[in-house]
């Protein structure tokens, strides 16, 4: 009997490897008060703003949105003190789709700005990662970790797993010999965690955003500027407005 249960465990395991798909949620955990000079500012919102995000993929297509807010509250909503503090990061915002087709390096990001929604052309940018042999278990799968450097000069500390043998992660982040379930960015200062894995994907949600004006990321950056301002050597835009 327990052999038997062995053994279906390690075919499940087998199954989710050839399978080259699934769906991945992530929690990003941001650390605010990090991001702000302003002590009256860190005063009037959360130190830490959790959001969640799900990742669907084939061998081939991924598709990362966040989960809507019924499902996954904003804790900024109620943080009272009359004001809210906006931090724009760069990924999908709220309503945002991102979609990359990994066989042809395209990306195509669906996101909205003042009420405007932008198709973002894009290409899909490759890391230099470092490979180690360290390892650790995230929801049951052994992951090694990777570590890598942004054009930013932002420190990653990825932790992948070979089980799921997708180029995939959070946000834009991927390129490594399997999906991405724990992203470190900045030293703790965005963390990115699979809470949930699910070896199913329905094929008509990873089809590619259409419509909108279309925009190249170039000429959205200069759009971003002239809304919220430049960005700072990390590629943060932060502004406050008053409820």
């Amino acid at each position: 009997m327990k052999y038997l249960a062995f053994l279906c465990l390690f075919i499940a395991n087998n199954i989710f490897a050839q399978s080259h798909q699934g769906t991945i949620r992530y929690e990003r955990k941001l650390d605010v008060h990090r991001h702000l000079q302003d002590e009256q500012m860190k005063a009037m919102v959360p130190q830490f703003q959790t959001t969640s995000y799900d990742l669907l993929f084939n061998d081939s297509i991924s598709v990362y949105k966040s989960v809507p807010k019924d499902e996954a509250p904003d804790p900024f909503e109620n943080s009272g003190g009359g004001g809210h503090v906006i931090m724009k990061f760069g990924g999908p915002g709220d309503d945002g789709i991102l979609y990359q087709n990994h066989s042809s390096g395209r990306v195509l990001e669906e996101t909205s700005l003042e009420e405007k929604k932008y198709l973002i052309t894009d290409s899909i940018r490759t890391l230099s990662w470092k490979l180690s042999e360290e390892t650790g278990a995230i929801l049951g799968h052994t992951c090694k970790k990777a570590t890598a450097i942004t054009s930013r000069g932002n420190k990653l500390v990825a932790w992948y797993s070979e089980d799921i043998a997708v180029p995939v992660g959070p946000d834009k982040i991927g390129g490594l010999p399997g999906a991405i379930l724990k992203l470190d960015m900045d030293s703790a200062g965005v963390v990115y965690t699979a809470t949930q894995i699910a070896t199913s994907v329905n094929a008509k949600d990873l089809r590619a955003p259409t419509g909108n004006k279309a925009v190249t990321r170039a000429e959205y950056e200069k759009i971003l500027d002239q809304v919220m301002g430049p960005a700072d050597a990390q590629g943060r835009r932060i502004t406050r407005r008053m409820n």
